[in-house]
């Protein structure tokens, strides 16, 4: 079973939302993760590969299943025949063809596509379509194996250099396939909660456009009604 790295920035503590076979996790995303987490929440790779396909320039977002097509996404290919799926940013900070390695800051977690509120979708797919939304297989996340719903999954303690140094520095830059400086997880009077120089980050790029929307529609049955505890839980 393909086992991979917490998904979120060094420091930080999710609670899994939904877990698997629950809710709007069905079909190609049976085995997929939700985190609960603040708007801006850095998001990192959970493994080394290549940005197969990448979008940030959605701004539309609802609780209901027509907004899915809106949703920001990174796909990375792990060159085993596996990739990882990420959705819902807010903003994306790399690139189709961009080489990452695991805990590289590749984006900022939002509520655009199917969401309920602000969150982290998550999932270990196989790479068997040019689309974003692959099957998904059973997987284990380090140190936590498959969390249900309920869990809390920490990631790794930050560190001053390595490969824990995961979210933005204070000057806004961010060099691509290298980690950046972490910051204080405190991000009350930064604007839209991004912590700081993210707002920088995001400004000097242009966000990817939708590609590879092949895949959303397919082997997809009507929802069956969520299992989430409240609004703010979601696909």
């Amino acid at each position: 079973m393909p086992e991979v790295g917490v998904p979120f920035a060094c420091g930080r503590i999710h609670t899994v939302s939904q877990g698997h076979d629950t809710g709007s996790h069905q079909h190609n995303d049976t085995f997929a993760w939700d985190f609960r987490m603040p708007d801006g929440t850095p998001i990192v790779a959970a493994r080394d590969g290549v940005v197969r396909l990448a979008r940030g320039d959605s701004t539309k977002g609802g609780c209901d299943e027509k907004f899915a097509p809106y949703a920001n996404y990174v796909v990375i290919s792990h060159g085993d025949g596996l990739e990882t799926q990420y959705l819902h940013f807010s903003a994306v900070v790399v690139k189709p063809g961009e080489s990452v390695k695991e805990g590289q800051l590749i984006g900022f977690s939002g509520s655009t596509g199917w969401a309920c509120g602000a969150h982290l979708h998550f999932k270990v797919a196989r790479e068997v379509g040019k689309g974003w939304n692959n099957p998904s297989v059973p997987a284990r996340i380090a140190g936590y194996g498959d969390p249900v719903r309920d869990t809390r999954v920490a990631a790794p303690i930050c560190r001053e250099s390595g490969r824990d140094t995961l979210m933005a520095t204070t000057d806004g830059t961010h060099a691509p396939g290298q980690p950046v400086v972490s910051m204080s997880p405190e991000r009350e009077d930064s604007p839209r909660g991004l912590p700081p120089g993210a707002k920088a980050i995001i400004d000097g790029l242009s966000q990817p456009p939708a590609q590879g929307g092949q895949g959303l529609d397919e082997a997809r049955a009507p929802a069956r009604a969520r299992t989430a505890s409240g609004p703010s839980e979601t696909r």
